[in-house]
């Protein structure tokens, strides 16, 4: 092998250590919509105890939709894992703005969601997607806050969000 080929095999391993070893940065969730595609950056990410986050206020995702189309939600296997779940929110045919649905994914339960609007004419406004951590709302004297059925609230250790206007 002469020496002009193996520095150059030299500099691909080099390259490909120096890529395989680099930080990804958080996770990025998939949208598509009406025939759109995006990938979203979370708003706010932080580690699992919710201890040390990042923000990106102009990380909200845009995808144009017409009413009555449904969108499709994938996450990475980083999201999927934990506790997450997708808020909607929509518009029926009229303008009047629907109640927020909520759809809960236990642990690998799920690494996609499609929102499907309620009606035909509603026109689904938002989704967002948050990944659960491992802390928990608590109360001035230091429980945690549950729900009604006792459960405690954890908190969401990232936020995605998709604005979804009108076509």
């Amino acid at each position: 092998m002469s020496a002009r080929k193996a520095l150059g095999v030299l500099f691909g391993a080099f390259a490909l250590l120096a890529t395989s070893c680099a930080e990804t940065g958080p996770p990025e969730v998939s949208i598509y919509a009406d025939g759109e595609y995006t990938r979203a950056a979370p708003l706010k990410y932080c580690d699992v105890l919710i201890s040390d986050c990042d923000a990106a206020a102009d990380a909200q995702a845009r995808l144009p939709i017409r009413p009555g189309q449904p969108v499709q939600i994938s996450v990475p296997a980083e999201v999927a894992e934990s506790p997450w779940l997708v808020n909607v929110q929509g518009v029926s045919a009229d303008g009047t703005p629907q109640p927020v649905r909520q759809k809960f994914f236990s642990p690998g339960e799920s690494y996609a969601y499609t929102a499907r609007p309620s009606s035909p004419g509603e026109r689904l406004l938002v989704v967002e997607v948050l990944q659960l951590g491992g802390a928990y709302a608590g109360g001035a004297d230091g429980k945690p806050i549950t729900d009604s059925e006792g459960n405690p609230q954890l908190l969401a250790r990232g936020w995605w969000s998709v604005e979804l206007s009108a076509r």
